[in-house]
């Protein structure tokens, strides 16, 4: 093997290694994956920010996608011990919303790639024939889906054992997956489903600890 190689090798297993480290969250004190975990780093005018790549210079800490946490968190006396330097606390409405937008990115790339694998269904007659067929694994419900077909497609769920979720608006489901808006979106393959779980846990964590 020659060097270059050996080097991407050692790159990818450091990634790896990255992505499995636990860590601390600064709000609850719980510890879960890194990569389950919001990050925020200190600029060098001692501003604390949102890294949502994961890989800016500095010293980090560590909160849960959890509204209750991030409260907690962003404190300057516990940012300020935490990242060892005096710190400028961000708005909290800021970082909810940019919070929320990270997750409704996240979310919206693992339905793209879905919907291209065909792992999401769409569309009142096509889901009702995947529900009889046994093919649903997990829905999401809009949140302004009518009440009769809202109460329809929970007792789908509760007949065939379907966790469900209801979040977004029909527009918000529709233009996830480009397309016109949506009532309800259905998962069918579970390589899909654990990560479009841990998303929408998050997001459905945030929007009940938010209102």
């Amino acid at each position: 093997m020659d060097e270059t190689n050996v080097g991407q090798k050692r790159e990818q297993e450091k990634a790896l290694a990255r992505h499995r480290a636990e860590r601390t969250c600064l709000g609850c004190r719980a510890q879960r994956g890194a990569h389950d975990l919001l990050r925020f780093v200190c600029t060098p005018q001692g501003e604390v920010i949102l890294d949502s790549s994961r890989h800016a210079p500095g010293r980090g800490v560590y909160v849960c996608y959890d509204v209750l946490c991030l409260r907690k968190a962003l404190k300057p006396a516990k940012l300020a011990l935490a990242l060892r330097q005096s710190v400028i606390v961000p708005d909290f409405e800021a970082v909810y919303q940019e919070v929320r937008g990270l997750l409704y990115k996240r979310l919206k790339a693992y339905l793209g790639l879905g919907q291209k694998a065909g792992a999401v269904i769409s569309g009142y007659t096509l889901l009702r024939k995947a529900f009889a067929q046994a093919r649903v694994l997990y829905i999401i419900l809009a949140e302004d889906i009518a009440h009769g077909r809202a109460e329809e497609y929970r007792s789908w769920c509760t007949q065939y054992n379907v966790p469900y979720v209801t979040l977004f608006t029909k527009e918000e489901l529709g233009y996830i997956i480009g397309k016109p808006s949506r009532s309800a979106l259905g998962l069918t393959a579970p390589r899909f489903v654990e990560p479009l779980c841990v998303i929408l846990t998050s997001l459905e964590r945030l929007a009940i600890a938010y209102n």
